[in-house]
């Protein structure tokens, strides 16, 4: 009886130990079950992407010209000012105008008095004829007159010809516009020596501009791909970064590939309306394309091992593989791809550099920021 009584005060105590030790046990498991990371995960999200390429630009005018002396001579007159827009035809300088116009008036005296000389010769030729008729003179003097007749008329056709060169270097001596534009600067003033072909000013008609730049080969047969084989949007940025307001658009490609920089030539056509671009203004050509239906991935969920790119893609156990994936674009913080995994693929979206491969992780879905990258610039 008091051996029973004695095992029962034993057990007691001893059952309050075990339970308070299985209880501690239970809320370290717990404790440990909730300080265990999960992962956010998701799939490969498809939309729309905006792909633009950026192409320094040399900026020119539709319509550029030199303006230069075509002979030596002495700059007897400017006709207009530096930045002064001039029409098609009108004088701008005046080179050697005044002997010229001397050397047409000699000239066209010379044709006069050839054309009058002939028709004195014509009226003898018809007084010699009337003569010839009646016998009173012999035939060999009447062709003679004939023969007159035909140099007079050869004399008369060299000085209309004399006059007409003459015209056409007083002509030459004016240097009028070649289009409506405006004039640049203007180094040589009136009264200065002149050199043949030097360089007089420049005019330029600046309400269409063009942009010369070059794409590599194989951008170039990516642009093919697209319909029309031309960019949905070209666009000018300027040299202080912001965008040129006007839309422009390709008018002309090269024919051939520079082997020396394996690149094509492309020129943009934008109008200029309002004159805010000038020739030889600096920019950058940027092509818009639009990739429809695209897989994106944040680059945040990816890490590079020797130039590779990779994600850890899970399998049906959550058990992440790193996963090599291809890199069709990247757009602002995100990689538009073409392969590795697919739209039904998930992936662990944030904190990849704690994950080992074949090392099952706890899972979370991706909250709808993480998982989806900033919008593409468009």
């Amino acid at each position: 009886m008091q051996l029973e009584t004695h095992m029962r005060r034993i057990a007691v105590p001893l059952f309050i130990v075990l339970s308070i030790s299985c209880s501690g046990a239970e809320e370290r498991g717990a404790e440990a079950a909730s300080l265990t990371p999960s992962f956010p995960v998701a799939s490969p999200q498809t939309r729309d992407v905006v792909i633009e390429r950026e192409y320094v630009a040399d900026v020119r005018a539709a319509k550029h010209a030199e303006i230069r002396a075509r002979f030596r001579g002495t700059l007897e007159s400017v006709a207009i000012d530096e930045g002064q827009p001039v029409k098609a035809g009108q004088t701008l300088f005046t080179i050697g105008a005044r002997v010229r116009e001397q050397e047409l008036e000699v000239a066209r005296a010379a044709k006069m008095g050839a054309e009058a000389e002939l028709q004195a010769a014509e009226l003898e030729l018809k007084n010699t004829q009337l003569l010839a008729d009646k016998n009173v003179v012999s035939t060999a003097e009447l062709s003679r007159a004939q023969s007159k007749i035909k140099l007079l008329r050869a004399k008369v056709e060299e000085a209309k010809a004399a006059a007409g060169r003459a015209g056409v270097e007083v002509d030459r001596a004016r240097i009028r516009a070649p289009f409506d534009g405006v004039v640049d600067r203007i180094p040589r003033k009136a009264g200065s020596a002149i050199g043949e072909d030097e360089l007089l000013t420049t005019v330029t008609d600046a309400r269409e501009i063009l942009a010369y730049f070059a794409i590599a080969e194989r951008e170039y047969l990516e642009l093919l791909k697209q319909p029309g084989s031309k960019p949905e949007r070209v666009t000018l940025k300027l040299a202080d970064g912001s965008t040129f307001a006007e839309v422009g658009q390709i008018d002309a490609i090269g024919s051939e590939i520079d082997a020396d920089t394996g690149t094509i030539a492309y020129r943009a056509r934008f109008p200029n309306r309002d004159g805010l671009l000038k020739h030889g203004s600096s920019g950058k050509v940027v092509l818009s394309t639009t990739l429809r239906g695209a897989l994106v991935v944040p680059q945040k969920s990816t890490f590079e091992v020797q130039g590779i790119v990779y994600v850890f893609a899970l399998d049906a156990q959550n058990v992440p593989h790193a996963r090599k994936i291809e890199i069709q674009e990247r757009v602002d913080d995100a990689y538009v791809i073409s392969g590795g995994i697919g739209a039904k693929d998930r992936f662990v979206v944030e904190g990849v550099q704690k994950i080992k491969d074949g090392v099952r992780i706890e899972v979370r879905a991706a909250t709808a920021t993480a998982a989806t990258p900033a919008p593409s610039r468009g």
